[in-house]
């Protein structure tokens, strides 16, 4: 907001400061304009001054007024004792020009008449167009305000354009249209707010497709193991034996704890959009951090009989990570890593200027490039074998795929493995 902010103050300063000087040009201009003609009057004043000089004294007043109808001015002879005038402007009365006073009504020239002692020459000005005045400057201010006003609602055009569009994604996206988003804009004084608003929508539409996908999941896998439970209920409830009635219930029991992962695993990744408030970033080294987290899973590695190991090109790798959900997520795919590889899994730790990257290559068969992205979608498995009575539910990568999106890196599949196998990497930035 505040590029906002700064905007507006410009604009405004700018209207007031542009208008202002064009206005002032134009005041600047009537004042000439004014100036000129008094410097006319000024020049008149002169020459009457200069011929009445030469005028007895008894013959002034007739040439006065003789003047004053050829010239159809308002001209007339006072007594320079009658004017109160201060020291300052007194010597004014003899120069060029004369002397220009004013006043609210009137405004008019003295000048001295030189060999007539306390003779002064009066010259009424004619009257100010007071209402022309008027009028100009309240054009003057009009203008003003009009033009500040078409500049400030031509700043407004932009940011009204871009709430229009806001309030129209937003009326889809509350109609149900989960696709509506706000177009991207080279310029936009609510950038942050367009991309918080995008953002908010990408996360609900994919809390909602996940929640359908979770449903559609959950109400398929739950019918086999419900189906079994009435199928062992009925069976038991038949039987005669009571080793076959145990037989049936250890069957039933079984059935229930799988129902009960089943749940536990679903409820989970359906509620970890609310985890995202807990993720904490501190600095980590994460060469350190990953050999010790494959020392702790090289007893499962050594189970099913595949050698782990753990390589880093630097010595010392910092990232701000919350340790306990890297932990999770690199754990996924190095335990996916060890299901499918034949004999060696390889944790490897490369960074450059801008990512860091952590690869878990395995030696098995690898993944077909078509399925690279789709084994991060919920509730995937590409091994049919892997079934959820062994505990597979498909969650793994997914959880992952949430886990780096997190820490605003990604998970992706490659076919570049150092092993023959598949690669799993993840991204973090610097």
């Amino acid at each position: 907001m505040r590029r906002f902010y700064f905007s507006i103050i410009a604009v405004v300063l700018g209207a007031i400061f542009i208008i202002g000087w064009g206005v002032d040009l134009l005041v600047s201009e009537s004042a000439t304009d004014h100036q000129d003609e008094i410097s006319i009057y000024g020049q008149n004043i002169d020459g009457f001054s200069a011929h009445l000089s030469k005028v007895s004294v008894e013959q002034l007043p007739e040439a006065v007024a003789q003047l004053s109808q050829d010239f159809n001015l308002s001209l007339s002879l006072v007594d320079e004792n009658s004017v109160a005038l201060p020291s300052s402007l007194i010597n004014q009365l003899s120069q060029q020009g004369g002397l220009y006073l004013a006043s609210e009504q009137d405004s008019y020239l003295y000048k001295r008449i030189e060999g007539h002692d306390s003779a002064l020459l009066h010259l009424q000005l004619p009257a100010l167009e007071e209402h022309s005045s008027f009028n100009i400057d309240l054009m003057l201010t009009i203008l003003l305000y009009i033009g500040v006003s078409i500049i400030i609602v031509l700043w407004t055009l932009p940011l009204t354009r871009r709430l229009h569009l806001l309030s129209n994604a937003s009326a889809k996206f509350g109609e149900g249209d989960l696709s509506a988003r706000m177009p991207q804009a080279r310029f936009s004084y609510i950038q942050q707010l367009e991309d918080s608003f995008n953002a908010m929508a990408d996360r609900i539409e994919t809390l909602l497709m996940d929640n359908k996908v979770l449903a559609r999941s959950l109400s398929h896998d739950i019918r086999t193991p419900v189906a079994c439970l009435r199928f062992g209920i009925e069976a038991a409830m038949s039987a005669d034996d009571v080793a076959k009635k145990d037989k049936y219930l250890s069957r039933m029991d079984s059935e229930v704890t799988r129902m009960e992962e089943m749940t536990n695993a679903f409820l989970e990744y359906a509620g970890m959009e609310r985890q995202l408030g807990s993720v904490r970033l501190q600095s980590l080294d994460l060469v350190n951090w990953l050999d010790t987290l494959c020392n702790d899973l090289s007893d499962l590695a050594n189970q099913q009989q595949v050698n782990l190991i753990f390589k880093s090109e630097e010595a010392v790798v910092l990232c701000d990570v919350d340790s306990q959900w890297l932990y999770r997520a690199v754990q996924n795919l190095i335990s996916n890593g060890i299901d499918y590889a034949n004999q060696q899994v390889v944790c490897l730790l490369t960074c450059d200027d801008n990512s860091i990257y952590i690869d878990i290559d395995d030696d098995g068969q690898g993944i077909a490039p078509n399925q690279h992205q789709a084994i991060f979608d919920p509730f995937v498995r590409l091994d049919s074998e892997r079934s959820r009575e062994s505990g597979h539910f498909g969650l793994g990568l997914a959880i992952t795929a949430k886990i780096m999106d997190w820490h605003h890196g990604a998970v992706s599949a490659r076919s570049d493995s150092s092993l023959s196998g598949a690669r799993l990497r993840l991204q973090l930035p610097v």
